[in-house]
């Protein structure tokens, strides 16, 4: 049965952020057709609950601690970052899905918002980047959802017209100047509106539900979708004899009921219902079943747990129609002709759930008002769950409203989760979700043959599915510089086959929990001494520095420590060399060997370019060689002379030094939000009594010239009492002087109420400046020293936006040149190497 009613009309106000930037605040956003129907009940309830969306500042790594993650409650879950709605494209929040780049591993959040789709680059989530929007195909919508399959998005909306967008997402690979519009890769057209989509990975087949417009809409049921071929979708068949579904997750079906193992099955959420359907012909789906249940509201969504022998089900309106605390179903699914309902987890607060996924032992949640909620599986066989953690994205109030946490997104190998946020805007969150077992014990190592250990330990008391990680060192206990040898094993015993004769070795044991984790602490020391043929590479830290020799030639030095060998009296080394930052050293890229020495000049490198070395230790007597991956890094240049210093807060510039007088995050970082240029900016977020810089490196000044600074700003600070200062030092930092600017500070300090005691009367920028603006220091009084410069921030009350700074440039430093490649050196007269002499070198 379904359910339709008519929308009402939308009300559109607009907001003004304290940037002058406009944010939607109102119960409809700009242009969309949320009235042209028909909508589920729960749609209905959702349209009357919408608030306009927060105004909210970038938030940072922040752990949970004494129940709050700043000001998020939490239990057992970080908060690594937020980025506010105003920063990955505005509108509201909606579905949010992951994506990890296979040739990478880079990790990406797509989240779908009312005006399109956000890309979200959060591989590392304290410096994540917007990348860009895909626009939505036709008008906006609150409902959007996304699943991925084969490195591409696809797309559905409730939006008229909006049919299924897909995207290629190796584009996000190779973003150059973020955020950008993206296009859509291909469309597929065969629905207009559609609620959701599921994708099945394993077959290739996406399944469209809830699509009440266009030549296929299969009654809002199952629309089958066959996208093996992700840039030509085609229409696959229909499942419409259950009326209208409104989630679904289909599989291969691998659980307890033999009778259906190795077909694809689908569990859809159908309002009043769980409905099974075989969809292994798509042609002809066969409903298995169709059970009620009591006391539901809207059979929203659900999703099977990995053994595929229970089903979790959310209800989206018994929590309002009953009055009850938050419930989450548990279905038994031994038999899938009669599934049944064998007990249900009430939450401590009474939020309406929402979207939950499955991942190992642990059921993630986004249950609106009550945002993450995680419960553990370890006793769902009795009908039971616990929660492990939360984290609550709509801190007001927990009640049973249409607030808050849309979807969540678990599955990266990470561990790191999203969080989609209605009216807030994208989370990232870390879960601490395992508790470690005790050290294994009684470890005993034992020479038992030839170049044989074996090596055993005793588990640890009470530990259940835990594996076990054997690490090995040279040398006897206590040992040092340890490195796993095995994994994953499940047993107390271990046979080590690798080791060398006449080699002493130490081990220890760590016990890993089921999630893989969380680790023990390692056990105690073993050790023995193995016999056989000693066939060993030395034992080896791999290289220790790659310096640029800063002369007219181009080189780079490469130094290491010296090598112990284990068989032979003495060690060689060999140097190996790429462009590529994470080569594997092989004998194509080896541009010395046979070195007895523990540095190498390597003069054939070219101006420029970053190189990345290994050096690898040989033992002589039987050649065997170690098999480090240790890297080092130089770029060749030139001697300093004269140039333009310049920062930017990008990959690849210079770095800044960061004051670290406070926590982490909480002063001055690398911030994607706002930038004058590139994809990043230095930035300050407030604190109450903050006083806290950051500051170049040291920078000597030519004698000759006009050495000028140069930086871009915006900042939003309460007036008087919060601002910044531009200074210098000559020393070190061991004393500063305000720097003189132009066009002057646009304002002054009224008091000493601020967090650094600046005097009233003091320049500095204070209040709000919504657009970037240059600002420029002439240093001619210092030209010939060596200076520091420090963007200081001094907040009293904290609660504004903070300070931003980008482009930086100082003239008339000496920076490095450009060094010639092949050039001459120094010793090249000492030694009489003619070789480069023909060179004109400047």
């Amino acid at each position: 049965m379904t359910r339709s009613f008519p929308a009402g009309p939308g009300l559109l106000l607009l907001a003004v952020s304290a940037f002058g930037l406009p944010t939607l605040a109102g119960p409809a956003d700009p242009g969309l057709p949320d009235d042209v129907g028909p909508f589920t009940a729960v749609q209905e309830a959702f349209l009357a609950d919408r608030e306009p969306p927060q105004s909210l500042s970038p938030e940072h790594e922040t752990p949970c601690a004494g129940g709050f993650a700043g000001a998020y409650p939490c239990e057992n879950v970080d908060l690594m970052e937020f980025l506010p709605l105003t920063s990955i494209g505005g509108g509201s929040g909606n579905d949010v899905w992951g994506w990890t780049d296979p040739s990478t591993g880079k990790e990406y959040a797509l989240m779908g918002r009312s005006n399109g789709t956000a890309f979200v680059d959060v591989s590392d989530p304290a410096a994540s980047i917007y990348l860009g929007n895909l626009p939505t195909h036709s008008g906006n919508s609150t409902w959007r959802d996304i699943k991925v399959y084969q490195n591409h998005a696809f797309i559905v909306s409730e939006a008229t017209n909006h049919g299924l967008q897909v995207f290629d997402l190796t584009q996000l690979r190779n973003v150059v100047n973020p955020p950008v519009t993206f296009t859509e890769t291909a469309f597929y057209g065969h629905f207009g509106r559609a609620h959701n989509i599921a994708i099945n990975e394993q077959t290739g087949f996406a399944y469209a539900v809830g699509s009440r417009q266009g030549t296929e809409t299969c009654g809002a049921g199952l629309h089958m979708v066959n996208i093996q071929n992700p840039t030509a979708p085609t229409f696959a068949g229909c499942f419409s004899s259950d009326g209208y579904t409104h989630d679904t997750q289909c599989v291969i079906y691998d659980g307890p009921d033999t009778a259906h193992v190795g077909k694809e099955i689908c569990f859809n959420s159908n309002e009043d219902t769980l409905t099974i359907v075989d969809v292994t012909n798509k042609s002809a789906p066969a409903q298995i079943s169709r059970t009620a249940y009591s006391a539901s509201g809207y059979t929203h969504q659900g999703w099977l747990t990995e053994d595929q022998r229970y089903f979790l089900l959310d209800d989206e309106l018994d929590e309002q129609n009953f009055g009850h605390n938050t419930r989450t179903r548990i279905w038994d699914l031994a038999d899938l002709e009669a599934p049944s309902v064998i007990g249900f987890f009430s939450s401590p607060v009474g939020a309406i759930d929402h979207n939950q996924y499955v991942k190992g032992n642990f059921v993630y949640q986004a249950n609106y008002r009550g945002g993450l909620r995680i419960l553990s599986l370890d006793d769902i066989e009795s009908g039971t769950l616990t929660q492990a953690g939360f984290f609550d994205i709509y801190p007001a109030s927990d009640t049973a409203s249409f607030n808050g946490a849309w979807s969540v997104y678990p599955f990266f190998a990470s561990g790191n989760v999203l969080i989609s946020g209605i009216e807030q805007g994208l989370f990232v969150v870390r879960p601490q979700l395992c508790v470690a077992s005790g050290a294994p014990s009684a470890p005993s190592a034992v020479a038992n043959g030839n170049n044989r250990i074996d090596v055993s330990w005793t588990a640890p008391a009470g530990a259940t599915g835990v594996t076990y990680t054997v690490l090995r060192s040279f040398g006897g206990c206590p040992g040092s510089g340890f490195e796993p040898v095995a994994t994953d094993l499940a047993g107390t015993s271990f046979e080590d086959t690798t080791v060398s004769g006449t080699v002493t070795y130490s081990y220890q044991v760590v016990a890993v929990d089921a999630t893989g984790l969380c680790s023990s602490p390692p056990s105690a020391c073993a050790d023995a001494t193995a016999t056989g043929v000693c066939n060993a590479a030395p034992a080896f830290a791999g290289a220790s520095s790659a310096t640029s020799l800063g002369t007219f030639g181009c080189a780079i030095d490469v130094a290491w420590p010296a090598a112990s060998p284990n068989c032979g009296p003495s060690a060689t080394y060999s140097v190996y060399r790429s462009t590529l930052p994470d080569f594997v050293p092989a004998v194509a890229n080896r541009i010395a060997a046979d070195l007895t020495g523990t540095t190498y000049r390597d003069r054939g490198v070219a101006p420029g370019v970053a190189e990345h070395y290994v050096v690898r230790s040989v033992d002589p007597s039987n050649l065997a060689e170690d098999g480090n991956l240790v890297r080092v890094t130089a770029t060749p240049t030139g001697p300093p002379g004269p140039g333009t210093w310049a920062a930017g807060a990008e990959l690849g510039d210079p770095g800044m030094d960061f004051e670290t007088v406070v926590t982490e995050h909480v002063g001055w970082h690398l911030e994607p939000t706002r930038k004058h240029s590139g994809v990043r900016s230095y930035y300050s977020s407030e604190a109450q009594g903050q006083c806290i810089g950051v500051m170049t490196p040291p920078l000597e000044l030519a004698v000759t010239g006009t050495p000028t600074l140069s930086f871009w700003t915006l900042f939003d600070h309460a007036p008087g009492v919060d601002g910044g200062v531009v200074e210098l030092s000559v020393d070190e930092g061991l004393s500063w002087q305000t720097l003189s600017l132009s066009p002057p500070y646009p304002g002054t300090f009224s008091g000493t109420t601020n967090g650094c005691g600046d005097a009233a009367g003091a320049p500095a920028f204070t209040g709000s400046q919504p657009t970037w603006s240059q600002y420029s220091a002439d240093l001619s009084a210092w030209a010939g020293q060596t200076v520091r410069v420090r963007f200081r921030f001094s907040a009293g009350t904290g609660g504004a936006e903070g300070w931003y700074v980008d482009d930086l440039t100082l003239t008339q430093a000496l920076v490095p040149t450009v060094c010639v490649e092949g050039g001459l050196f120094t010793d090249d007269f000492e030694t009489g190497d003619t070789s480069a002499w023909s060179l004109v070198v400047p």
